[in-house]
């Protein structure tokens, strides 16, 4: 095996082992599997075309057909040619998955399970990576380059993690790098048949070899760079990255110092989940004291209401979660049950409130990073997420009846506790429905109730979960008008119109009871989420109310202090009662606005939902950053075809001005070593000799293309007796050959250069020559990849490169010398 060939095989290795910190990311090995299968195959094209000695870039365009072909047998869409040739079906499905993962990056936290998406992406990001290993270290002979994109995907675990990554994996990558860097050293050094240094003495056996001294010093700078560009994000202050990310929504959010974090918005969240076609388990409860009617699980509020919606407030002065939890403040009266129950959040649910029961007491098996909110009565976190977290609730039961409430104390608007909650934006159908439905009722109670029982089926209510999620004035008063909306709506519509009046309220969040049940344990899914609204009574605290109709809800549960609720006329195990579609309802959603801003106060990678205007606006982007890869790629393939066009414009154009500007002296006899025929005029035009040298790099440059020996030692004579005898160039070219050789001669020799008349169509016969006695892959590529442009742009490459390396090496010798142990000795010896 070749040095090239077995170079082919060290970067598909050292490609793959740069990969494997994605181990940190996903649950299961099925990516690594799938990746390497793909890896492998764009490694076994690339070694049978090297075998064959194809050009340069075919091993490239192999690996890349061998990648398209491996993803569409482990991504089929089953439109494609004979079940494994791809079909423009097969694009669009790829597209499709992409999208996917790209909506659900915003949905789920690491470590993530082997969905569609996730996969296609891991896969395909490893089989870029290598094909650009394999085109740095094989194809341009520059391995540490390739070092870049190795660490590129090397540091998405890093990023994309909130928890600690295994070290090992990063390690075999830091092998696989320096592995690549070895080999093409030892591969050069062998090259050579003697050792020496750039000035050219010879280099002992005991020494280093320099280009092995090159290699260690790039090896060291790849390997510190990828070990200390992931540590980067930590050595930040505080809250740098939180501010970077802050305003998803534009709302109040939990952040280092009390100021905004990442957000998420609530509604959002809800809408997006409740439309997704699956259902995913998120929490598992199991309930120690056997509680058989336990109320919903609960996790986030809204208290703020502007004209656009419900928003968050920022969420500050928490105490943590160790030193207790302060219990309601009820009258005391009011007779209470306690209740334990244990709690399994999934990889599916990963967010910064916790979800516990109403009216919590107790937390156990949480640390001390989790805060509770007195007045929310929410616990939180700014560093970790609730993705697998297991715990226990202590939570009460009260026994409130609606004679207790309607004797509730009136509520005191200058109450500190209660600011905000009682005020609502001006909405003329908001106020006028609360002035309809509260007339004639004298206690609180009895408003809420009236304005509760509004919202009943018997009242034409309906349950549509493809309404949008706005909740803005505008959106509240369609509701109200239209009768169809889902729970967010309900929820935030009866806040409002608690608010207008004059009644403390606000929206929460969590799950509605149901789900599938075992024993005592009870799994809800993303169809479980609920919103409901909470009403503040003084001396009962906040207590919640769920205007949704219970006959649209599947685990609706009822409250001591509402008997008239109907939910059990529902099975609570039905959790897809809501969601099931109706053949007559469109279940596209509606443009809305996302009012909630969300006080979500770290990264909103759990479970944020989007809306479909959010799905239209990723779908677009990706199809916008899709188009825009596509063109650059396009660019990029075409730009030797390009650079080749223009360079040949250029030249010609200058032949052509020349031409038009020599005059016709006749059939006078021409100077010495003009061929027959040829019409020539002496000239002093100083871009005569341009215009030649113009000429004549044309013709050598279509001597390149179409596969034509060169020779930089020849004279322009000598390469046109080549080109007549060898080549056989006859008739016009080989007119047109002579011509462009006197002309050529003539400015670099004589005192006076020659302005050829047909010197444009001369260059133009001569191709047209070449062309007709080459293979059709010769004039294909001589088009689009014209070796002419590739032979200079590796030329560049190499000069430069070279006097980087040259630059570094004198730095670093410097240095060496600098700190030297040597000198340091040999100035005591002197001494």
């Amino acid at each position: 095996m070749n040095q090239r060939k077995h170079l082919t095989l060290i970067a598909a290795g050292a490609a793959f082992l740069s990969a494997l910190p994605l181990i940190n990311v996903f649950e299961e090995i099925t990516w690594a599997v799938r990746a390497f299968l793909v890896v492998a195959a764009m490694c076994g094209a690339a070694l049978v075309v090297r075998s064959l000695r194809a050009p340069t870039w075919a091993p490239t365009a192999a690996m890349a057909v061998a990648a398209l072909f491996g993803l569409t047998w482990l991504y089929p869409s089953s439109r494609e040619f004979l079940g494994i040739i791809p079909s423009p079906g097969t694009i669009k499905h790829f597209g499709s998955l992409l999208s996917t993962a790209s909506t659900e990056m915003s949905e789920f936290a690491t470590p993530v399970g082997d969905r569609p998406g996730f996969l296609f992406l891991a896969t395909l990001g490893v089989a870029v990576v290598a094909l650009i290993v394999d085109l740095f270290a094989v194809v341009l002979r520059r391995p540490a380059l390739a070092g870049l994109p190795m660490l590129a995907i090397y540091s998405v675990p890093v990023t994309v993690t909130t928890e600690s990554t295994n070290w090992f994996p990063f390690a075999l990558g830091a092998v696989g790098f320096l592995w690549l860097l070895v080999t093409d050293n030892v591969d050069r050094v062998r090259r050579f048949g003697r050792r020496f240094t750039g000035d050219g003495r010879d280099v002992d056996l005991w020494e280093p070899s320099p280009l092995a001294a090159a290699g260690q010093r790039l090896g060291a700078v790849g390997v510190i760079a990828a070990v200390l560009l992931p540590l980067v994000p930590f050595a930040m202050p505080a809250g740098v990255i939180d501010s970077i990310g802050a305003g998803a929504g534009g709302g109040g959010g939990i952040g280092p110092g009390g100021k905004n974090g990442k957000q998420v918005s609530m509604f959002a969240l809800l809408s997006g989940q409740l439309n997704r076609d699956k259902a995913f388990d998120m929490v598992k409860v199991t309930n120690v004291s056997n509680d058989p009617n336990p109320y919903y699980l609960r996790f986030n509020v809204l208290e703020e209401l502007t004209s656009r919606g419900f928003n968050a407030k920022p969420i500050s002065g928490g105490q943590s979660v160790g030193s207790g939890l302060p219990g309601p403040g009820w009258d005391p009266s009011v007779k209470t049950v306690t209740h334990k129950a244990s709690i399994e959040i999934t990889n599916e649910l990963a967010i910064y409130f916790l979800p516990i029961y109403t009216w919590p007491t107790k937390l156990e098996k949480i640390d001390n990073s989790w805060s509770f909110d007195r007045n929310t009565a929410v616990v939180y976190s700014s560093k970790q997420t609730t993705a697998k977290k297991k715990y226990t609730v202590e939570y009460t039961r009260p026994e409130i009846s609606p004679d207790d409430l309607r004797k509730a104390a009136p509520v005191k608007e200058s109450d500190p506790a209660l600011r905000g909650t009682m005020t609502a934006p001006q909405n003329t159908v908001v106020k006028e429905k609360v002035a309809e439905l509260t007339k004639g009722k004298t206690t609180q109670y009895d408003k809420v109730k009236a304005i509760f029982e509004y919202f009943s089926q018997a009242n034409g209510f309906v349950y549509d979960t493809s309404t949008g999620a706005d909740t803005s004035g505008t959106g509240i008063a369609d509701f109200l008008r239209n009768k169809r909306g889902y729970c967010a709506q309900y929820a935030a519509a009866f806040g409002w119109l608690l608010r207008e009046a004059k009644i403390p309220s606000r929206v929460a969040f969590g799950f509605a009871r149901g789900g599938t049940r075992k024993d005592q344990t009870m799994t809800l899914t993303n169809f479980n989420l609920h919103a409901w609204t909470e009403v503040y009574f003084p001396g009962y605290g906040w207590l919640p109310f769920d205007a949704t109709p219970s006959q649209a809800i599947g685990g609706s549960v009822s409250t001591s202090y509402l008997p008239s609720a109907t939910s059990d006329t529902i099975d609570p195990a039905d959790e897809n009662l809501r969601n099931r579609p109706n053949p007559n309802e469109s279940t596209d959603a509606q443009a809305g606005a996302v009012t909630d801003p969300g006080n979500n106060p770290g990264n909103t990678a759990g479970t944020g939902g989007t809306t479909e205007d959010g799905t239209t606006l990723i779908l677009l982007a990706s199809i916008g950053a899709w188009t825009l890869a596509g063109l650059l790629l396009a660019g990029l393939l075409l730009s030797p075809a390009l650079t080749r066009g223009r360079t040949r414009r250029n030249r010609l154009r200058a032949a052509g001005l020349a031409a038009n500007a020599a005059p016709d002296f006749g059939a006078g006899p021409a100077p010495d070593g003009a061929p027959p025929g040829v019409m020539v005029l002496l000239a002093d035009d100083g871009t005569a000799r341009s215009n030649a040298h113009h000429a004549w790099d044309e013709l050598i440059d279509t001597m390149v293309d179409y596969h034509v020996p060169t020779d930089d030692a020849e004279t322009p004579r000598a390469t046109v007796t080549r080109l007549v005898t060898k080549e056989r160039l006859r008739d016009r070219a080989e007119q047109g050959v002579r011509l462009l050789s006197t002309v050529e001669e003539h400015a670099r020799y004589a005192r006076h250069p020659l302005t050829g008349g047909e010197l444009r169509n001369a260059v133009d016969e001569v191709r047209s020559a070449f062309a007709a006695r080459s293979s059709r892959k010769t004039r294909i590529l001589a088009v689009i990849l014209p070796p002419s442009v590739l032979r200079r742009w590796r030329a560049a490459t190499s000069q430069r490169a070279s006097a980087a390396s040259q630059w570094l090496g004198r730095g670093w010798d410097s240095v060496m010398r600098a700190i030297s142990v040597r000198r340091f000795v040999a100035r005591r010896a002197d001494r």
